[in-house]
């Protein structure tokens, strides 16, 4: 989308089409405790925003979900072919910590923190036998522009180029499941706070259904009147 002159489909600006981009990573659990976790994650994550995350032993596993409380970049390491790649660590606080998925997570952790006869669990332990976890957040974006090949959107998410991502994205009455590429980023002036970026998405892997919902909506909304909202 960067590259005015390789566009395969004109784009359209839109106004009121919304969606949300699922958020999904893998990060490992360094420590846990009964109110919350330290992990390791080659993104950032926004702070004050719930994950949902799950964690897995060898046999079992327990889903829960929490805040992002403190996230800072601890390193940077390289890739295969030299490049290197950040590593943040973050601290998340769990939810609903007193109900049933309470009760869920303190037998997850009798069962993979090992105590000695005098130690109570409490405070924060190491789970060595734990798999890499996945973290998933939902963000809501909302779409600039259109074609039948990419979007531009404005979302909360802090990412990369090259990131992949799967996109529910509402179009008139229906919500159309796509996957899109990361292909250009920009961080916008934070307003009150708030952050703000600028996505680029290329759409991958659309299948038939996808493309007609798609052919359908730029034909009936945007293509009205020639050359209606069109961007050259």
């Amino acid at each position: 989308m960067a590259n005015t002159g390789q566009r395969r489909h004109r784009r359209y600006e839109v106004h009121d089409v919304h969606g949300s981009l699922l958020f999904r990573t893998k990060v490992r659990v360094r420590n846990l405790s009964v109110s919350g976790l330290a992990l390791e994650t080659p993104e950032r994550l926004q702070l004050g925003r719930t994950y949902a995350i799950r964690l897995a032993g060898a046999e079992d596993a327990v889903d829960v979900s929490g805040k992002i409380r403190w996230c800072h970049l601890a390193s940077t390491r390289p890739k295969e072919g030299g490049e290197p790649r950040a590593v943040y660590e973050a601290g998340l606080a769990f939810d609903d910590v007193f109900t049933e998925k309470g009760k869920g997570l303190l037998g997850f952790l009798g069962h993979h923190v090992v105590l000695s006869p005098h130690e109570r669990l409490t405070g924060r332990f190491r789970a060595d036998d734990l798999v890499a976890a996945d973290l998933e957040a939902r963000y809501d974006f909302e779409v600039l522009k259109l074609s039948l090949s990419g979007m531009l959107a404005r979302t909360a998410l802090e990412t990369s180029l090259g990131s992949r991502f799967g996109l529910e994205l509402a179009l008139g009455e229906g919500v159309v499941p796509l996957a899109g590429r990361v292909a250009w980023v920009q961080r916008e002036d934070a307003a009150k706070g708030e952050v703000a970026t600028q996505l680029g998405m290329e759409f991958v892997e659309v299948t038939g259904e996808a493309q007609a919902a798609l052919a359908g909506y730029i034909s009936r909304e945007l293509e009205r009147t020639p050359g209606d909202g069109a961007v050259s």
